[in-house]
């Protein structure tokens, strides 16, 4: 794609990370040399202006989320630096931000377009998500049960502590924690993944984008979206899933790492080379 003309920055930032402050500071002085305007955001910006703007998200892969929720209905892409350890939605290192801004500005990065999860409850109840969407117990130690629901019918009952629903992006969120697979960003899935399921039998299934799902309670339950409760549900309720129309888009910088390098540095996979033998 062409050289992105950034005229404003909206500042995502997660206060409580240790260096936010200054890595904020760095990016207003980086931004004013360059004459582009930074807005911090901490709630949904009023028409925000799409052209020429850039989200920065300044935290972790929390701090991304939220910025993704927070444009969640604009095209505008969203470069995610790190004040921790390294993350699956961050891209850079807080530390090294202007340089990975001015990269942007020499056309050194390419957008992937990152399915979200839209959803919508037989109460009125609507939303999107870019990880997943988890339906529970609404005090989170409740049991609860819901049943599944495709084009071609029920797909299974889940008792026990409720059903997780993710996008490949989400796959190494919640999922990951239940034993769900990992998928590659790109893939055109959903993955279902039962929370502490009473039935042994139970596994992750995955679904096509393009299949609307449907989770029915049986009891009462939560529905939570990227981590955050949305709404109570009671018996009964219905909640439809499909693809959003509009997908976040992240930026990814040319010397970024892939997903199967984070995977060895965050849970220690293999990286394919012989094992040293003792002799």
């Amino acid at each position: 794609m062409g050289a992105m003309d950034i005229r404003r920055i909206y500042a995502v930032v997660n206060a409580s990370k240790e260096g936010a402050a200054r890595s904020l500071a760095v990016l207003k002085g980086w931004a004013g040399a360059k004459g582009i305007e930074v807005l911090s955001v901490e709630t949904p910006p009023r028409a925000p202006k799409e052209e020429g703007s850039l989200v920065v998200a300044l935290g972790g892969d929390g701090t991304v989320l939220r910025a993704a929720a927070l444009f969640a209905e604009t095209s505008i892409p969203i470069l995610g630096a790190n004040l921790g350890s390294l993350g699956f939605l961050t891209q850079v290192q807080a530390t090294a931000l202007s340089q990975a801004l001015e990269a942007v500005l020499r056309d050194e990065f390419t957008l992937e377009e990152r399915a979200r999860l839209a959803f919508e409850t037989s109460t009125g109840l609507r939303g999107t998500a870019l990880n997943d969407l988890v339906v529970a117990h609404p005090t989170a130690i409740g049991f609860c049960e819901v049943e599944l629901l495709c084009a071609d019918g029920s797909v299974a009952t889940y008792p026990g502590d409720g059903v997780v629903l993710c996008t490949p992006t989400g796959s190494t969120a919640y999922n990951l924690s239940l034993g769900g697979p990992i998928v590659v960003p790109s893939a055109e899935c959903v993955v279902v993944t039962p929370l502490a399921a009473h039935r042994l039998g139970l596994r992750s299934a995955v679904f096509p984008w393009g299949q609307s799902l449907r989770v029915r309670t049986k009891t009462e339950a939560g529905l939570y979206a990227d981590g955050d409760l949305r709404g109570d549900l009671a018996a009964g309720v219905e909640v439809s899933v499909d693809r959003a129309a509009q997908p976040t888009r992240l930026v990814r910088l040319r010397d970024s790492p892939p997903l199967f390098d984070v995977l060895r540095r965050k849970l220690n996979w293999p990286d394919g080379h012989p094992r040293k033998t003792s002799t």
